[in-house]
């Protein structure tokens, strides 16, 4: 009987790596637009999360509750930027979308990935406040645009929420809207 080496040659390992290679070529790109569109999906869907909670929070506590742009330490609303820094969700007893002392910070939400824009029509540039009926300080309806470095494309996603309170996430491009905003 003979010994029989079972091993691989080198011309079948370097096939299969050329195979492997090939393969991940046509892979890759797909698998970075599938992680860039659900980055935007998640950070639409986070937002969404955060004005329902909002509207029942609101009608808990038997009085105003605000969704804002916080500010890095998710203390405090600001005014400058867009709401891909972060935003916060915050008992707002007086109703001045301002966290005061004693309001409590229901919901500090992180900032959103470097390459994601997300801003908002006039009446969401900077707050949104949800009285206990369960109507907001919004007036008509009122549009959010999130892009990622793509630009408006398909992926972009929008946020529309009405007077009433509600809220939806759908195709930008299903919202009016031509351009990231």
């Amino acid at each position: 009987m003979g010994i029989y080496n079972r091993g691989f040659t080198l011309l079948e390992l370097m096939l299969a790596l050329g195979i492997l290679a090939l393969t991940m070529m046509f892979a890759v790109p797909s698998f970075v637009t599938v992680i860039a569109n659900n980055r935007i999906s998640t950070g639409a869907n986070d937002f969404l999360s955060a004005l329902q909670l909002a509207k029942a929070e609101s009608a808990a506590r038997i009085n105003p509750v605000t969704i804002c742009k916080k500010n890095t330490a998710g203390t405090a609303c600001i005014t400058a930027g867009d709401w891909q820094q972060g935003w916060i969700v915050f008992s707002d007893a007086n109703g001045n979308a301002s966290v005061d002392a004693g309001e409590a910070v229901v919901l500090n939400h992180e900032a959103l990935d470097s390459r994601i824009t997300f801003n908002g029509t006039a009446g969401v540039t900077n707050s949104i406040t949800y009285n206990p009926s369960g109507t907001t300080s919004i007036t008509g309806v009122q549009i959010l645009i999130m892009c990622d470095d793509r630009g408006f494309a398909d992926s972009a996603k929008g946020i529309l929420i009405t007077i009433t309170g509600r809220g939806g996430v759908m195709k930008a491009t299903d919202t009016g809207q031509t351009t990231c905003l």
